[in-house]
């Protein structure tokens, strides 16, 4: 297993040091708890696969960003360790780049409900979700199907 790791970094620092244009990037991060993030920019896809796996290797979710012309993700879906759909989301932006709205989907396009961010100061934001019929989900509440996230700014995917 240490072996396939230490595999793994030598790649990911050989992917990471490439600067061409349309270039695969991957990294590894490994999280406060042991487990890791490894991911995966792919510009000719137009992709990002972000797989979070237990310290034993084993795969607890993957998520997949589809990107813009810039690099930004303009939405994603999000699958458990088994790689069956848990829900997806598309994101609205502001003029700044940052995430105004999250609109939430479940694994056959039925609407969950949505997340709005609304920015009080230049990097605060308050959230505000509402439930598939439009009404406001109590805080603390997540009634309505709608699954937690958590605050972004576009940032493009490098």
């Amino acid at each position: 297993m240490k072996y396939f790791a230490l595999l793994f970094v030598l790649l990911t620092l050989t992917l990471a040091d490439a600067r061409a244009q349309g270039t695969i990037r991957a990294t590894t991060r490994v999280l406060p708890d042991g487990s890791t993030l490894n991911a995966v920019t792919d510009p000719s896809k137009r992709t990002r696969e972000e797989t979070i796996a237990d310290t034993a290797g084993k795969v607890k979710s993957k998520t997949i960003f589809f990107l813009n012309e810039q690099n930004f993700a303009r939405g994603c879906t999000h699958l458990d360790g088994k790689g069956n759909i848990r829900y997806k989301e598309a994101y609205k932006f502001d003029y700044s780049g940052r995430i105004t709205e999250s609109k939430l989907y479940s694994a056959d396009d039925r609407p969950l409900g949505r997340r709005v961010f609304v920015y009080d100061g230049k990097s605060e934001a308050r959230i505000e979700d509402y439930d598939v019929n439009g009404n406001r989900v109590a805080t603390g509440s997540r009634t309505g199907g709608v699954p937690p996230a958590e605050v972004r700014r576009a940032i493009p995917l490098r």
